[in-house]
């Protein structure tokens, strides 16, 4: 059972809260099982960069999403109605989301008991 739901909805590199999110992310990680959702603008995030870190002037977190598995994050996802309309599904991203339709989002929103907007 997700005990805690991070909804990630802003592009990287607009503001500052695509970072603190996948900081957010890590640091409960320690402390519960949590899932990651990739909605909207935020499933941009999983884009592979192709700037390098010095010309937005951002650190590049998105490399730190592979990392997630050795933080026991297993549960990303992304929603499949963002990708379609980001045309995601050709791009070369840093991690795959498993992809989840309205519903299935939903039945994640019910079974969890926390959740995080950033």
């Amino acid at each position: 059972m997700t005990e805690l739901l991070f909804i990630l909805s802003h592009p990287p590199g607009a503001s500052v809260y695509a970072q603190e999110a996948f900081d957010a992310a890590l640091a409960g990680s320690a402390f519960s099982n949590i899932a990651i959702l990739f909605v909207g603008a935020g499933c941009l995030q999983l884009i592979q960069p192709k700037l390098a870190v010095e010309a937005h002037q951002r650190k590049d977190f998105q490399r730190g999403f592979k990392a997630l598995p050795d933080y026991d994050v297993h549960d990303v996802y992304g929603c499949e109605d963002s990708f379609n309309q980001f045309g995601l599904h050709n791009q070369v991203l840093v991690i795959e989301p498993t992809l989840l339709t309205q519903p299935d989002i939903a039945a994640l929103l019910k079974r969890a008991q926390r959740v995080l907007c950033f």
